[in-house]
């Protein structure tokens, strides 16, 4: 038995190393049919902004965080967070609505108050 050099040489193992073949194209999962996996149809959902700014002077609290995610739609969208501009305009429509109620609520107690001094102004009788 003789401990001589292997048989075959010493050049690299055969397979599994150098360039990969067909060369480096784009991971797999791109290159769908054109359209897949861009923004949906339309452009950014709703953001209810302006419910949410009235929101703020009815219920300061839920105004607040109703804005809050109303500003994070359009740049959740632009970012190509599609859902999460989607959750985030949801959010902001329930904020959003709870507030304007709230604000026309506040509007209209403040017109019964304003209302009751011109009456009890009006009725006064002097002594």
């Amino acid at each position: 038995m003789s401990y001589g050099p292997p048989t075959g040489g010493y050049g690299p193992p055969s397979g599994g190393y150098g360039p990969p073949t067909g060369g480096y194209g784009p991971p797999s999962g791109y290159g769908g049919a054109p359209g897949y996996g861009g923004p949906p149809a339309g452009g950014p959902p709703k953001n209810y902004l302006m419910f949410n700014i009235l929101g703020i002077f009815g219920c300061t609290v839920i105004g607040i965080i109703g804005l809050i995610f109303a500003l994070q739609v359009n740049s959740k969208w632009e970012s190509g967070d599609y859902a999460g501009a989607e959750s985030s305009a949801q959010v902001a429509k329930i904020m959003g609505i709870i507030g304007l109620i709230g604000f026309i609520l506040a509007a209209l107690y403040i017109v019964f108050v304003v209302l009751m001094f011109v009456v009890a102004a009006a009725s006064a009788t002097a002594y």
